[in-house]
């Protein structure tokens, strides 16, 4: 158990993920509800928050992944405060993460609550998932201690964080908040102040064309959704876009990307101008020692075995790796 005291501002949704993998991990966790309640009110919140936290708790336990003395000692660790202990938790906070809906009124309250009494050596992220660092940054007192930590529900189950700092920002922060992260078995990902970060940015290309192909009769959603849980999902869990396109190489990408841009007569679909300058300077993948990855002094073959050991072994837990017929 660590003494590095969280807080979350907000007791919605995102703040009850937000304390229960940070109380997973043994971290002493306050939940901080920024509406302004009466006592049978703020009785009803914490009775919810508690009852939602423990319920994902005991789903995990039922799968054999924690004990029930172990749910016990993780709610223990969790504390819930009204509005008015506002101050004095703040205060005491070493990590603070707003967690409120997703406005600009919303984030601006809070985040102008927190610094008016949050220590100067805290360290205060969002969680937005829209709003770019640089944007929310005006509404904090310290620029320097604040940075954007992205989380994709369910948060207590999806190991990715996205980490993006402001040019303001000071390292230390974010080097802090990262290693932070990791000790509580996520997996950070650092990525500049730009519009959708890394997942949401990709996400919404796929799910507006999963939209069109429905739309054009490409195919139903039932048989779209199979192709993404038996083919895209699977692929993309063991390797990486880059990686993929690495070994699949980038002349496939180039000449089908093209293809599909006239095809469909879809401009998004033509590869960008550094593919076109990989292709002139021969860096087309695997194949050639370079792509987006440099392969030149890497055991290749060993690479390739443990991605598809990977790739086995996921396909054998989602029931779906094919049985010999002889």
């Amino acid at each position: 158990m660590t003494d590095r005291h969280i807080l979350a501002v907000g007791a919605g949704r995102m703040g009850r993920g937000i304390a229960h993998m940070f109380s997973y991990a043994g971290y002493p966790v306050t939940l901080l509800d920024v509406k302004d309640r009466d006592g049978d009110g703020f009785g009803q919140l914490v009775e919810a928050a508690l009852a939602e936290i423990e319920s994902n708790l005991m789903f995990l336990s039922g799968l054999g992944h924690i004990t029930q003395a172990q749910v016990n000692k993780v709610i223990e660790l969790i504390q819930i405060r009204p509005l008015a202990s506002a101050a004095d938790e703040l205060a005491a906070a070493d990590v603070i993460i707003e967690a409120v809906p997703e406005t600009r009124e919303a984030k601006q309250k809070a985040l102008e609550l927190t610094g008016e009494h949050a220590r100067d050596d805290a360290i205060v992220t969002s969680t937005t998932s829209s709003m770019v660092v640089t944007e929310l940054a005006q509404w904090v007192a310290r620029p320097d201690r604040f940075l954007n930590t992205h989380f994709l529900n369910p948060a207590y189950l999806i190991p990715l964080v996205e980490v993006s700092p402001s040019p303001d920002t000071e390292e230390s922060a974010v080097t802090d908040i990262i290693a932070l992260f990791e000790a509580i078995g996520k997996v950070p990902v650092r990525c500049s102040a730009a519009p959708g970060y890394i997942i949401p940015r990709l996400q919404s290309l796929l799910m507006a064309e999963a939209c069109r192909m429905v739309e054009e009769g490409v195919a139903t959603p039932e048989e779209l959704d199979k192709a993404i849980t038996h083919g895209f999902g699977p692929r993309y869990a063991t390797l990486g876009v880059m990686e993929f396109i690495d070994w699949g190489g980038v002349d496939i990408l180039y000449y089908a990307g093209h293809y599909l841009s006239k095809a469909l007569d879809s401009p998004g679909h033509a590869p960008p101008e550094e593919v076109t300058r990989m292709m002139e300077d021969g860096r087309k993948g695997m194949r050639e020692g370079r792509g987006y990855y440099d392969f030149r002094d890497m055991d290749v073959e060993a690479w390739q075995q443990e991605k598809l050991t990977r790739f086995v072994t996921l396909l054998d837990g989602l029931g779906q790796i094919p049985q010999p017929g002889v």
